[in-house]
């Protein structure tokens, strides 16, 4: 009855840890997607998209030439 018990404990905690590993995947895999649109977006309108990379505001136009905005990011 304790190894059944002890057995039961072990595989919820493996699955509570899959269900977060799945979770956190997901929300990489969207994070991506938007990513995707949000050019797919500025190449159709004819605009530019703008994002934060190691600290630095980056405005990208559909040229694909980068530039920095503001310096630094305020944390």
């Amino acid at each position: 009855m304790v190894d059944e018990n002890k057995q039961k404990i072990k595989r919820e905690q493996w699955k509570k840890k899959v269900m977060d590993n799945l979770k956190k995947e997901a929300v990489k895999n969207i994070i991506a997607i938007t990513g995707d649109l949000a050019r797919l977006d500025a190449k159709v309108n004819n605009t530019y998209t703008v994002y934060i990379k190691d600290g630095k505001m980056i405005k990208q136009p559909t040229n694909g030439k980068c530039v920095v905005i503001n310096g630094k990011v305020q944390d």
